[in-house]
């Protein structure tokens, strides 16, 4: 079973609809698919897929493992099936990882399984970080979900610092909300904010560009996007990133301290 994260330290790119459109899309192209929300504080998985409230938390007879429902084929659990989706949740970091840990281990998902796609949170917390710490030795790969605004591509600097301090493996990037299409056809960028060039800060960073998905209403031109990102699924390399800034700033720190110790000898 390969486990994809769909990330972004920035909330509102669409990591959610990222994760249920690629979800059908592998599902299509005859794979089974397994869609994780981890987005303990605001789950809204269940409303990607189109239900109207999230579907009854069940646990199975033998070792009372949580067991996933089903929606189209695809296989889905959300927090939200535990306390609605309504209630602020209030819990401290240290309950949140608790029931991280206990949703990346204690599902019974169809043993079957092609893909696992975890929904995560906007968040470079003790959370994120004890995710991807808890799937670090069988995550297959990261994908970065951003849109080509100057803001969106400021928090993508860090997602990309971020990824790299925790060495996890990168599948490449989506870049969601893209263009829109007039009625004639052509394309036009619809935000105040100019637009960026994503492609050329994957290029900068040495990571694929997966594909740009249109900002419209047309379900099929976003499935045939998707179709192509999940054709690229099962031969793709994910790649480690160079060092992060950080890592790069405690290299350049203990330099220096070899220096001073060297001067004083």
């Amino acid at each position: 079973m390969k486990r994809i994260i769909v990330s972004a330290l920035k909330g509102g790119t669409g990591k959610t609809t990222t994760t249920v459109n690629l979800g059908k899309a592998l599902h299509r192209s005859g794979h089974k698919v397994g869609l994780l929300d981890v987005d303990l504080v605001a789950p809204t998985l269940h409303k990607a897929l189109g239900l109207t409230e999230p579907p009854r938390w069940d646990l199975d007879t033998v070792a009372a493992n949580l067991l996933p429902f089903e929606v189209d084929g695809l296989y889905a659990l959300t927090v939200a099936s535990h306390y609605g989706e309504n209630p602020a949740v209030l819990w401290d970091e240290s309950t949140l990882i608790r029931a991280m840990r206990e949703l990346t281990r204690d599902v019974q998902w169809p043993t079957n399984l092609d893909y696992l796609i975890f929904d995560s949170p906007p968040s470079s917390s003790g959370f994120m970080q004890a995710l991807y710490d808890s799937v670090a030795n069988d995550v297959y790969g990261v994908i970065l979900v951003f849109q080509p605004t100057d803001i969106a591509a400021a928090d993508l600097v860090r997602t990309l610092d971020f990824i790299k301090i925790k060495r996890v493996p990168v599948l490449g990037l989506i870049a969601n909300m893209a263009y829109c299409i007039a009625p004639s056809g052509k394309e036009f960028w619809p935000f105040i904010s100019p637009k960026v060039e994503l492609g050329a800060i994957c290029e900068e960073n040495g990571i694929p560009l997966l594909g740009e998905i249109p900002l419209t209403s047309a379900q099929n031109m976003i499935d045939a996007c998707f179709d192509r990102i999940a054709s690229f699924m099962d031969n793709a390399n994910p790649l480690i990133l160079k060092d992060s800034i950080l890592t790069k700033l405690y290299k350049r720190m203990a330099k220096g301290a070899v220096k001073s110790a060297i001067r004083r000898l």
